[in-house]
């Protein structure tokens, strides 16, 4: 079992100097991805395998291989990469994107702590997009990391989009791989051959074969003589197929059978397995001449030797080539030997006739995976069932069970590739649901509610009314999104009716406390959610939908640090087929939470970690949400150029966005950005108008304690007292909790009075909201803002002493945040030189305000004493990366060691 001859090899020069370059990058912590493309045969395997064993004494490898078997098998691919001290693969599909990306990152970590590594992709068209996704993750937050990446693909476009890698720019290097030259194929033709054939013969040969080196490989394989001088006796195969099937019939029979096998095992085959399949001792010995002439290759990862084939186009041609009774025989008898889910896969493939046996225990087997929260083997079973069973009415339900599978599950790609094949099946509410969900699917949610409620209606009328609780429960979802809060509620209590299904109970749980708060508030939302164990850890998985809604609403009514808990859970512990709402959710609203708390980098950390999210997960919603999100942050820290780039790209997603109300959440970011500018009559014009809308009455009163504080006070300001009294009506209505509710209420009561002239009321109102009980976490930006205020009040009123300690205490607290202009308005107001001027910072100052969002996330971690492994974990990063933003912030700093850092950082911050 040696290696035996090496393949031949020649040409891919410039090629392998590309990945030679890149390799001297990642050494020197420049990582890297490759994406060496072409179609089946062309040499990308060959030419990575060749590179990394140039490689292999100074690179580690971690290697993940694209299966059909397991495209469908969330994370399967990531689960191989994590290795043995991993978790198993159904532990993997129970994970979520952000989860798993984290794994990834820290096996990355730690295996470049020894050596550089080069991390292969192979055949990723074939790799489950959850592994793709999660590996899109790990390396877009990745800087200064000794990364290698090469991707193998016959889809670049397709494979670079599933990673999030599209955009990547520099990062990615694009190598397409073409076939041979003549003058190449020679050389390979000598290589093989020992003697060089005539330039017309390989002529004859490159034309007919494109260049493609398997083709070359199996037409010499296939010609044990030689390529004959006589040009009439040169008989060229036409197809791929063709030649790879005559190379295989000049192996002796017990080679070939081996041969065969791996084409139908599709998957690399220890050994013992082998001799077990073929009844044979001599396997080893019988696949050394396969080794031998390149069919095909050893691979030894741990355990007994295994024997794979060289890639997909090659156990194509050799599949197609055996007769089919033959390759039915054959699936058979490794069903008898394999276990589920690979058994029940060769039962299906050996099926030579439909077979209502067969197709009764892949149902019963996917109702089986389902219940035990598998739901990507269920959704596989289904679609095989959907395939051999010979009742038509048996084929389409288990059709349509398995793509809503996809759906729900979050697999939306694999789910709408379903599409046609579903819209021909018979009329009726099972196939007008599954349209709806891929919608939904889709981004469509306007046309997946019309079909959700069309399909709800159908099983109504039949009678099927748990069916028609689904149906209901996720017609709420797009209810929801809709702004529609008598239609989600209607949904849900028909659900709640009729199902005993814990995961429909849990999305119309979910549905109908997002609906209370469209009618009345996030306090009402919240009491619909009291259901809910109050311990985080105690919400079932069922429930996350219901969870992430209590943290979102906790956040809004004033409850910060009990939102936190909620919306970290949500967002690690999503589980697949238990949540209709995208991983990103928890975390958007997690950013509002470290806002409000004046945990600024926090949030730019947090929006930085879903971005990377989005990029590998999302829909075109969650990317206006966060470019919102991102402009509010940039607006506050005064990075005006940075707020109107993010607030553009949310105006572009909004043209198509099919969601809730996306010119109601625009107009307010664009308000937030009035306000920090001081632009109050823009901020009236922004959000009064929003607000005035009876479309978005509904959104007004879920957002409402986000946005009008804002709206009171610059309707106080710009003279419109009766609209700010308005405002303040509605907030003294509204049923809000701890220090946010009071603050807020306390800001536009004391705005309204100085409005109305009452200086003497202003002041106490003030005063009465910052002496509020700190419950639910502290406020510090609303805070600080009523300090601003009440200083400036204080000062005017002649009592200078009392503003000017106001003042200082919340420009202390501004310039701590990172809010340069309200700092700014806070020493304009002092004015005396007792705090340094706007724009006067020294040059330590100035490099500062240079450093990235990630440079100085980290440099404010360091100087809380902080370990680079500690704050790799707390960033989703590696420590390289880590190690990497420090070398950069050192450098500009013109300091080295962490004490010097700590000091200028606690001096900057004051």
């Amino acid at each position: 079992m040696g290696g035996g001859e090496p393949r031949p090899f020649v040409g891919r020069a410039a090629e392998l100097d590309r990945l030679r370059r890149a390799a001297r990058d990642a050494a020197a912590g420049r990582p890297v991805v490759v994406v060496v493309s072409g179609p089946s045969g062309v040499g990308k395997t060959a030419l990575v395998e060749r590179f990394a064993d140039e490689v292999g004494g100074t690179f580690g490898v971690l290697r993940a291989e694209g299966s059909p078997r397991e495209a469908d098998l969330p994370f399967a691919a990531a689960g191989r990469l994590l290795g043995r001290g991993g978790p198993s693969v159904p532990e993997m599909g129970g994970g979520s994107v952000l989860e798993v990306g984290g794994r990834l990152i820290e096996a990355l970590d730690r295996a470049q702590a020894a050596a550089p590594v080069l991390l292969r992709l192979e055949d990723a068209a074939q790799i489950d997009a959850g592994s793709l996704q999660a590996c899109g993750f790990a390396l877009l937050r990745m800087r200064g990391d000794r990364v290698l990446t090469v991707v193998t693909t016959d889809r670049p476009a397709r494979t670079l989009a599933e990673m999030g890698l599209g955009g990547r720019g520099a990062g990615v290097e694009q190598l397409p791989l073409g076939g041979l030259t003549v003058s190449e194929a020679r050389a390979y033709a000598r290589l093989r051959l020992g003697r060089a054939p005539s330039e017309s013969r390989v002529r004859t040969l490159v034309e007919w074969s494109q260049g493609n080196p398997l083709y070359l490989e199996a037409a010499l394989g296939a010609l044990p003589g030689g390529l004959p001088d006589d040009p009439r006796a040169l008989r060229v195969p036409a197809t791929l197929g063709e030649v790879v099937a005559e190379w295989a019939r000049t192996f002796a029979p017990a080679s070939r059978a081996v041969l065969d096998l791996l084409a139908v095992l599709d998957a690399p085959a220890p050994v013992p397995l082998l001799g077990r399949l073929l009844d044979s001792r001599a396997v080893a010995a019988d696949a050394e001449p396969l080794v031998q002439r390149g069919a095909a290759v050893w691979v030894r990862e741990g355990g007994p030797p295994a024997l794979r084939l060289l890639h997909a186009a090659q156990r194509q041609a050799l599949y197609a080539a055996i007769p089919q009774a033959e390759r039915a025989r054959t699936h058979r008898r490794i069903a008898e030997v394999l276990q589920p889910p690979a058994s029940w896969r060769h039962r299906v493939a050996g099926a030579e006739v439909y077979d209502g046996g067969l197709a009764a225990g892949l149902r019963a087997a996917a109702r089986q995976e389902e219940a035990v929260g598998q739901s990507a083997l269920a959704a596989e079973y289904g679609l095989a069932a959907a395939q051999i069973d010979p009742d038509d009415r048996g084929r389409r339900e288990a059709l349509l069970r398995a793509v809503r599978l996809l759906v729900v599950t979050g697999r939306y790609g694999a789910a709408l590739e379903h599409r046609e094949a579903v819209a021909r099946t018979a009329a009726g509410p099972p196939r007008t649901e599954v349209l709806g969900l891929l919608e939904f699917a889709d981004g469509r949610d306007t046309a997946a509610r019309l079909r959700l409620r069309e399909a709800w209606d159908g099983y109504a009328e039949r009678g099927a009314l748990a069916e028609g609780a689904g149906a209901a429960a996720e017609f709420g979802v797009a209810a929801c999104s809709l702004g529609l809060a008598d239609e989600a509620l209607e949904s849900a209590a028909f659900a709640l009716r009729h199902t005993h299904s814990e995961v429909v109970r849990g999305m119309a749980h979910a549905n109908a406390a997002y609906a209370e708060a469209l009618r009345g508030g996030p306090a009402a939302g919240l009491r619909r959610l009291g259901c809910l164990p109050a311990d985080t850890g105690a919400v079932p998985d069922a429930e996350t939908d219901a969870l992430t809604h209590r943290g979102t609403l906790r956040m809004l009514a004033g409850d910060l640090t009990g939102a936190l808990g909620d919306l970290s859970a949500a967002a690690r512990r999503r589980h697949l087929g238990m949540s209709r709402i995208s991983v990103t959710a928890p975390l958007l609203y997690a950013v509002w939470c470290h806002f409000l708390l004046g945990e600024w980098r926090e949030a730019a950390r947090t929006v930085s970690v879903a971005f990377d999210v989005a990029r590998t997960a999302g829909r075109s919603v969650d990317f206006f949400a966060l470019h919102c999100l991102g402009a509010m942050l940039h607006s506050f820290s005064g990075r005006a150029e940075e707020a109107a780039a993010d607030l553009h790209e949310a105006a572009e997603l909004a043209l198509s966005a099919d969601m809730a109300g996306p010119s109601f959440h625009l107009a307010a970011s664009r308000a937030v950005r009035e306000f920090c500018a001081g632009d109050d009559e823009r901020v009236v014009a922004l959000l009064g108008g929003a607000y005035r809308e009876a479309v978005h009455q509904g959104r007004a009163r879920v957002y409402g304690p986000r946005h009008l504080p804002l709206l009171g006070v610059a309707y106080a300001r710009t003279g419109e007292a009766e609209r700010a009294e308005e405002v303040l009506r509605l907030l003294e209505g509204a049923e809000g909790y701890g220090t946010l509710a009071s603050l807020s209420l306390g800001w536009v009561r004391g705005a309204v009075a100085a409005a109305r002239g009452d200086g003497e009321s202003a002041v106490r109102a003030y005063r009465t909201a910052l002496s509020a009980p700190r419950d639910g976490g502290d406020p510090l930006p609303v805070r600080s803002l009523v300090r601003l205020d009440l200083g400036t009040l204080l000062l005017e009123r002649g009592e200078t002493g009392a503003g000017r300690a106001v003042l200082g205490e919340a420009e202390a607290a501004f310039t701590a945040m990172g809010a340069v202009p309200f700092a700014a308005r806070c020493r304009a107001r002092l004015g005396d030189g007792t705090a340094p001027a706007a724009g006067a910072a020294g040059p330590v100052a100035e490099v500062w305000r240079s450093l990235s969002e990630r440079e100085r996330d980290i440099a404010e971690l360091v100087a809380r004493g902080w370990t680079n492994r500690e704050i790799a974990h707390e960033l989703f990063l590696s420590a390289k990366t880590v190690e990497y933003h420090l070398g950069n912030v050192y450098a500009r700093l013109g300091i080295d060691g962490r004490r010097r850092l700590r000091d200028l950082v606690q001096r900057e911050q004051g």
